[in-house]
């Protein structure tokens, strides 16, 4: 049987908008590792290649551009230097950010109140993902905490003026066409009424999963030449619930943590809030000054996560292990033992955060 020539050529233009869709589809959900930029954190593609530039930091494969600013007025300045832009709302964008489209670009400015951090690429998943990763060197998180045991304490929700009181303030500094009060509030809206809709309707972790996948830790850095180097490290144990096990502990409102003139805001009065450990609803309030293993940390104020709770969740996480906690500068060094007193794992997490670094040698 013999084929139209214009049915092979149907066949042939299919086959190759498949190869492209599936090559997208690679491209899009590849594996991403976290780099310091200049000291603020960012999860990126693993292949990634970026570059230092006069403003930041470039990467041709993706087309990823990063500008760290350690002050608002730096961060000020960039946004009155864009031209040819339209704020945006995105899906599951994080607190604390404005977002815009310049030319094929998608881009995110985050800020924490005392630095900022510009993310830019043309895959607008890739940008999301990205903005939600961000570390400031202070320890705070861009992402909004979630529980780590569901039913427990109530859903999160965003709120404006909690979580958006930072680049509020730094877009009214701004002040112009592209950036001002008014283009700000009904874009945030429209960013606050999807996150909290889908928290209403039990689908915020299908709403905020990253479309690209994240590799273990790493302790990857831009060098001075530009060069990334990518020294991932995998835990045996892994467990998706571990990598951030008391991100809810961190801080009560993270994103709400350092007022736009610099001085430090804890809404929550400076305690560190966390889930009940006896099932009780709602959440209770713990102070870190107590002898659990916490402490302020360095200059930003920031108090580590309560060593006890740390503990506790841990042994939620790793059921038939005995759970070992010591301190260890910003650090808590986390050893498994089995049911024989063998240590079969012993991992380094961040003791601000609860974020999960790097295997270590038992």
């Amino acid at each position: 049987m013999k084929l139209n020539s214009h049915i092979i050529f149907l066949i042939v233009i299919v086959g190759i908008i498949t190869a492209g869709v599936v090559g997208a589809t690679l491209l899009s959900n590849g594996p991403m590792k976290q780099v310091d930029f200049d000291g603020i954190k960012v999860n990126v593609p693993s292949d990634a290649n970026f570059v230092k530039t006069n403003d930041g930091y470039a990467d041709s494969k993706y087309g990823i551009a990063i500008h760290p600013f350690k002050d608002n007025a730096s961060a000020s300045n960039y946004l009155k230097g864009v031209t040819g832009a339209s704020v945006i709302a995105l899906k599951n964008q994080p607190p604390q950010s404005v977002a815009f489209v310049q030319g094929d670009d998608t881009n995110v400015l985050i800020t924490n109140g005392k630095e900022a951090v510009a993310l830019g690429a043309k895959d607008q998943n890739l940008v999301t993902d990205m903005a939600n990763s961000v570390v400031f060197s202070n320890h705070q998180k861009s992402v909004k905490p979630k529980p780590v045991v569901p039913g427990i304490a109530p859903p999160p929700h965003l709120e404006i003026h909690n979580d958006f009181y930072l680049i509020k303030a730094l877009v009214l500094q701004v002040n112009n066409d592209i950036f001002n009060a008014a283009v700000f509030q009904n874009n945030t809206a429209m960013i606050v009424d999807g996150y909290n809709a889908a928290s209403d309707q039990g689908t915020l972790d299908q709403y905020t999963a990253s479309e690209f996948t994240q590799t273990a830790s790493s302790n990857a850095s831009a060098s001075s030449n530009g060069a990334v180097a990518n020294n991932a490290n995998t835990s045996l144990l892994d467990n998706p619930q571990v990598s951030n096990v008391v991100g809810f502990l961190s801080s009560g409102d993270s994103n709400a943590g350092s007022a736009a003139d610099g001085d430090a805001a804890q809404s929550n009065g400076g305690s560190v809030p966390f889930l009940s450990g006896n099932g009780a609803s709602g959440s209770s309030v713990a102070s870190t000054s107590g002898d659990s293993g916490s402490s302020t940390g360095g200059d930003s104020g920031q108090q580590k996560v309560d060593m006890d709770e740390f503990k506790l969740e841990l042994e939620k996480q790793y059921p038939g292990y005995t759970v070992g906690v010591k301190e260890d500068g910003d650090y808590y060094i986390v050893s498994l033992k089995d049911s024989s007193g063998q240590v079969v794992e012993k991992m380094k997490y961040d003791a601000f955060t609860g974020q999960f670094i790097e295997k270590m040698d038992k």
